[in-house]
This record gives structure tokens, sequence and C-alpha cells, in this order.
């Protein structure tokens, strides 16, 4: 949201430099269907790219293509790592501990940052439906600019 709450924020992949920088770590996955995503663009209406773990391979996505780039598949649970998201001249550049791992082409403007766990996962598609079985991200710093 804007400052004052009135409108939803937003910005363009074409106007200007955004960036999500985010130290994370997955530190659990669902059983069944152990996909967790964690740092992402999101477009108004569905996401653009995202940092997607699925069992111990890491991928960075490009819209619904859930495996456009393999960062690794060797991915350890509670291993912190760096990803960042630089949006400018209609192209998302992805990194990941500080190397580049992909360039998306997205031209949109009504983008934004999301940071959290979104598991893949719910009582309707994996079992068994409990407590005991979520998914979980730690994040321990996160920074947004725009420019």
């Amino acid at each position: 949201m804007t400052e004052d709450g009135e409108d939803e924020a937003a910005w363009s992949t074409t106007d200007g430099t955004h960036t999500l920088v985010v130290r994370e770590a997955f530190m659990a996955l669902p059983e069944e269907r152990p996909y967790l995503v964690g740092t992402q663009v999101h477009g108004g209406d569905d996401d653009v790219t995202v940092f997607r773990l699925e069992g111990s391979k890491l991928y960075v996505t490009d819209g619904d293509d859930r495996h456009h780039h393999l960062v690794t598949d060797d991915y350890k649970l509670g291993t912190e790592f760096e990803g960042k998201f630089v949006a400018e001249d209609g192209e998302i550049d992805v990194y990941y501990n500080g190397r580049l791992q992909t360039t998306i082409s997205h031209d949109g403007d009504t983008n934004y940052f999301k940071a959290g766990a979104y598991t893949q996962a719910n009582c309707d598609n994996s079992e068994p439906c409990d407590d005991d079985n979520y998914g979980e991200v730690r994040i321990s710093r996160i920074e947004v600019t725009h420019s």
C-alpha cells in the first residue's frame, strides 16, 4: 500500500530501478509436496519470478515456467543465501549469492515484491493434513530500494 494506505503500491519494470535484496533460508518443507516459494516479484495477478525450492532443487521461475533456471540441485535446508532481484529496462536480473543467475524479460507496471513462506501444498493436495506438515522460510535481512 502507499504511505497513506489509500492505494496499492506498484512499480513498472520500464520506469526506474527496483531492487530487493534478502538473506533467507528455507527451513522446512511439506512432506508429500515438498515445494516452497520464498522471495518473489509479483505482478498484478500472478507471480513474475520467484525463488522456488522443490526438495533439494532450488529454481528461479519465469511466470508459469517453474523450472526456468536451476540454481542448485543440492540445497540443504537451513542454508542461508542472499537473493536479489533488480528490475529495470523491461527486465529482471536475478542473483544468488552475488552471482547473476538469469534475466527475465517482463514489461509490466503492477509489480511488487513479496517475501515469506508460500507453500505449494495444502490439505487438498498433500498428506498428512496436520500441524507438523508445513513449510518455513527464515528471513534475516531484507532491503528494498526504488530509484
